[in-house]
């Protein structure tokens, strides 16, 4: 405890501006620089924001999860084997006899089901990634059912492609929690939300919660009780560094091991330093503008085309991307079911200004943008608002922490979000239902970036279902490759880049494996030597 005490008030400690040196990370810890200020929860069961689904993926496992290396192949992590009924809606899940919690508790079926009821009872945010299934709080406990302590019978609705059920169930809402010491935790009813929430933890996962203190640092230390490989590093430190500066100087320096947020400058600057070096990985990551339908002059099709013209896509991606973006203007992103090369849009500001003039919208207008403060964020508004102002169309750009950033787009209280969308799981369906689908459409309801956004997505939104429901790959894939050439023509989104993963590292970092989705990255196969 006074290792950790120590090591968390020096790199709390860390002001960039001051320009102090720190000594070399310590040898048994992995620190990690990033934005976190977006966190407001780490209980698996609500988890929803990029730095907590980092965290938590290191604290919970799944019942299965997708090959990093091939997602095409699904294995069984707290699951031994799965067998799927002839009609498509029964899932029978074999629990792995193995597996025991940090707590020393065996990991049973009776968990599982503790835990996947837990994520629909609580319908926070991220439930939809269980009741899109057709789960709800009246059904749960007569379609999710342990049969003893190695079988968990799950049921859905309606049968879906096979695959998108599992990947679903791979998401980190599918995180299984110790039922025993959760509901010993329980207070008035909350199934232990209130104390899984900041500072404790209850997984079979390669690490348990430490501490956190939001919007500065997660400290996770190794499961002493971990039943499979024990990680290298007894633990991980997350310090929250939002600036790409501070994060390449912290990394030179031998102050951290890990940069995940280092622009494309920072990227070019660290090029020639031995003592770093970058790694290449796979991306489902998204950056787009969500344009909100409801604001009069963005209600209007032609004004909303005329802003797909209004952005530098290609100067974007050579003078700020430099290698970490490629322009993608449709919502499957590569390596992914239905994935296209279709980018219909380009800079062109007559064609814009003629659009406007079409749309009727009088110019000059003025957007209220909200961008979080962080790269490359800022630098894809400031570089929108400069090509956008030379057709009249004026971007306030509001700069916000994470936090705010995120309030802002889920109370839909803003004219334009500049923001991402990372898939939940290797799945065309995660970033089509988002952006493709209204909530009248879904089996439980639940409302999309569409809604969000003010927008009736009209037949796309059914036709996204179906596709939903085809188990042939290669008829799903037509359908996903033909909604999205409308979808792209006539939808608020106004696509940019698909992010190439590229992280920082101190040259003695080995063995990272950077994840599929988002915040996916598995730290604890990360070795120092």
């Amino acid at each position: 405890m006074k290792l950790m005490r120590t090591l968390t008030a020096a790199l709390l400690g860390m002001t960039m501006l001051t320009g102090v040196t720190y000594a070399a990370t310590p040898a048994n810890t992995l620190v990690i620089a990033d934005a976190l200020d977006d966190i407001i929860t780490l209980d698996p069961g609500e988890v929803g924001e990029v730095g907590g689904i980092m965290a938590a993926k290191q604290i919970y496992q799944t019942l299965i999860a997708p090959d990093v290396k091939d997602p095409t192949k699904i294995y069984g992590v707290l699951a031994e084997s799965w067998t799927v009924s002839e009609d498509g809606k029964t899932f029978t899940f074999k629990m792995n006899p193995a597996a025991k919690f940090a707590s020393g508790n065996p990991v049973t079926a009776h968990d599982a089901e503790f835990s996947l009821r837990r994520v629909v009872k609580m319908a926070s945010r991220s439930a939809f990634l269980l009741t899109q299934l057709g789960l709800s709080a009246e059904n749960v406990e007569e379609r999710i059912k342990a049969t003893d302590d190695a079988t968990l019978v799950f049921e859905i609705g309606e049968p879906y492609a096979e695959s998108f059920v599992l990947y679903a169930l791979s998401s980190h809402s599918g995180g299984i929690v110790d039922s025993k010491l959760v509901m010993e935790n329980e207070v008035d009813g909350d199934m232990g939300n209130a104390w899984l929430k900041q500072a404790n933890s209850a997984g079979s996962g390669p690490y348990v919660l430490g501490t956190w203190t939001p919007k500065q640092s997660i400290m996770l230390n190794r499961n002493e009780n971990f039943w499979q490989e024990a990680p290298a590093m007894e633990r991980i430190f997350f310090q929250h560094v939002p600036e790409s500066a501070a994060q390449r100087l912290l990394l030179e320096k031998g102050d951290i091991d890990i940069a995940n947020k280092l622009g494309a400058d920072d990227h070019a600057s660290i090029a020639g330093n031995a003592d770093v070096k970058t790694l290449d990985g796979s991306s489902g990551v998204i950056y787009y503008f969500g344009l909100n339908v409801r604001n009069e002059a963005l209600s209007k099709p032609d004004f909303v085309k005329a802003m797909k013209y209004l952005v530098d896509y290609e100067g974007i991606e050579q003078t700020i991307g430099q290698g970490t973006i490629k322009t993608h203007q449709t919502f499957v992103p590569e390596g992914f079911l239905g994935a296209i090369d279709h980018n219909p849009y380009s800079l062109d500001i007559e064609k814009a200004k003629e659009l406007i003039a079409s749309s009727g919208v009088q110019t000059p207008v003025k957007l209220d943008a909200v961008v979080w403060n962080t790269p490359p964020y800022t630098d894809f508004a400031q570089a929108a608002q400069a090509t956008m102002a030379q057709a009249g169309v004026e971007l306030n750009l509001l700069v916000v922490d994470g936090q705010q950033w995120l309030e802002r787009y889920r109370s839909a209280d803003l004219d334009i979000w500049v923001g991402l969308w990372g898939p939940d799981y290797p799945d065309p369906h995660s970033n089509a239902k988002a952006f493709a689908v209204n909530s009248e459409d879904t089996p439980d309801g639940s409302s999309s970036l569409a809604d969000r956004f003010g927008w009736d997505a009209g037949d796309i939104s059914p036709r996204t279902m179906a596709a939903l429901r085809e188990n042939d790959n290669e008829k799903r894939r037509q359908m996903y490759e033909e909604i999205q050439l409308e979808h792209t023509d006539i939808s608020p989104f106004l696509y940019m880049f698909q992010e190439v993963r590229r992280v920082a590292v101190r040259a003695n970092v080995e063995n990272l494996e950077l994840g599929l989705t988002l915040s996916d990255d598995r730290y604890w196969k990360a070795t120092k030597n």
